[in-house]
């Protein structure tokens, strides 16, 4: 697999896995969602795309204002772009 393959792959699985949580309840400041976005972050590192918890907010934020990101995450599931940049703003607050 190559690695732009294994990006896209781990992109779907890590929205796939925000959306399961987001259904199952889970608050957005969840230690196992936050665990999650920190994992996402480190893989995207490790394949050169370096990324603090404030740039993925600063990104989930265009995400809201944008409307095809919008309409794509909220396609995949309703309220899964205002749950990601909750999630993602509070990564970004505790530091990480």
């Amino acid at each position: 697999m190559t690695s732009s393959d294994e990006q896209a792959v781990e992109a779907a699985e890590f929205m796939a896995e925000m959306a399961r949580s987001l259904r199952d309840g889970l608050k957005y400041d969840d230690k196992s969602v936050q665990q999650h976005i920190v994992r996402h972050l480190q893989f995207l590192e490790k394949h050169g795309h370096p990324a603090s918890g404030s740039d993925f907010a600063l990104q989930t934020r265009f995400f809201l204002e944008d409307d095809f990101h919008r309409n794509m995450l909220e396609g995949q599931q309703t309220g899964l772009a205002y749950y990601l940049n909750a999630a993602a703003e509070a990564l970004a607050k505790s530091g990480e």
